[in-house]
């Protein structure tokens, strides 16, 4: 800005209507160097830097990420494997970057999957190593299937798995009272009396009264629909177990070999 000094240098260039124009810049002094000898820098603050070749390269870097994976796979089928670890490196798996689970205990209105590291990482000492005591490893595991398993009528839903879980811990004994005019609600004419039977209530002539019976009835006792039970339908069940059965290969017959071509 200001008047050119003969030390400047000037550019030339053309505008936009093709006219050759010149504009002057000044080059930042170079700096010196703090050893007093009076030799100059070059005025980089830092020296250039050099690309070198790294020690592998990529391709180099997906070779090993192969064998890496092929022998942790080996190792998974046919190490010794104790069953506290066993458990542990389950819940590692889950917390891998290539796991995605939408859980049914977050907001799944923010897209993203759940975090569940976060249990991974109570199984590591202040060390980096993983050490973990019984106790604090079932408390892991069951946060990690609270986070994973679902049965809520959205995308975290995870299936007829999630009903199974419930079946065989008994979750049906932890439903609360549906005797209430916000689920009750819900059901149809038919559906809502046939919740009378076993109880001192017959259907009145319109559902609301029906309904409001109910709810004062089931206000002190619990009451449990019976399409809230976690036992999974027995013909779902088995179209899911079809779905997922591992075929075996077939053998050769005598373990006789292909002929050659």
């Amino acid at each position: 800005y200001g008047k050119a000094a003969r030390s400047d240098h000037t550019a030339m260039y053309l505008d936009r209507d093709g006219k050759v124009q010149s504009v002057a810049y000044r080059m930042p002094e170079a700096k010196k160097l703090k050893g007093g000898n009076g030799a100059q820098s070059t005025g980089d603050d830092d020296a250039p830097i050099v690309n070198t070749r790294p020690d592998v390269t990529r391709k180099g870097m997906e070779m090993i990420g192969d064998l890496r994976t092929d022998a942790l796979h080996e190792a998974l089928s046919r190490a010794p494997i104790e069953d506290d670890t066993l458990m542990a490196l389950l819940v590692l798996a889950f917390a891998g970057q290539n796991v995605s689970v939408t859980s049914g205990t977050r907001d799944v209105s923010c897209y993203g999957a759940a975090g569940l590291g976060e249990h991974a990482a109570q199984l590591f000492d202040q060390d980096g190593r993983l050490e973990f005591d019984m106790e604090t490893l079932r408390v892991t595991i069951r946060s990690l299937l609270i986070d994973v398993l679902s049965c809520r009528e959205n995308r975290s839903d995870s299936g007829i798995v999630a009903r199974v879980a419930g079946n065989v811990i008994g979750a049906d004994n932890y439903l609360p009272n549906m005797g209430t005019d916000e689920f009750l609600s819900c059901l149809s004419r038919p559906a809502l009396e046939a919740s009378c039977m076993g109880t001192s209530i017959l259907p009145r002539q319109r559902v609301k009264d029906t309904r409001a019976a109910l709810v004062e009835h089931f206000c002190e006792k619990r009451f449990v629909h019976q399409a809230a039970l976690f036992a999974p339908d027995p013909e779902k069940l088995s179209a899911w177990l079809r779905k997922n059965e591992v075929l075996e290969e077939p053998e050769d017959e005598d373990g006789a070999e292909p002929a050659a071509l």
